[in-house]
């Protein structure tokens, strides 16, 4: 039986992948925002779990070709 440890959410606003992009992480205006991330990324470390279920709206920017997931779930009126 699995366990869920956990659930973790951030903002998706296509800003901060423009943020990362131009690498503006340390600026004072993102900091405050990625300074969040890495005790993330320390508790997954120190959790080490064997399955991460990610739910993502890709606003239709980002489901190309070379990220497609093993498995997703489309919704919209036709296809």
């Amino acid at each position: 039986m699995a366990n869920i440890i956990g659930g973790i959410t951030t903002s998706h606003v296509p800003a901060i992948g423009g943020a990362i992009a131009k690498g503006l992480q340390n600026d004072p205006y993102w900091k405050p925002f990625f300074d969040g991330f890495p005790p993330v990324r320390d508790w997954l470390a120190k959790q080490k779990p064997d399955v991460a279920v990610v739910i993502y709206n890709d606003h239709g920017l980002n489901f190309f070709l070379d990220k497609m997931p093993p498995f997703a779930v489309g919704a919209a009126p036709e296809y």
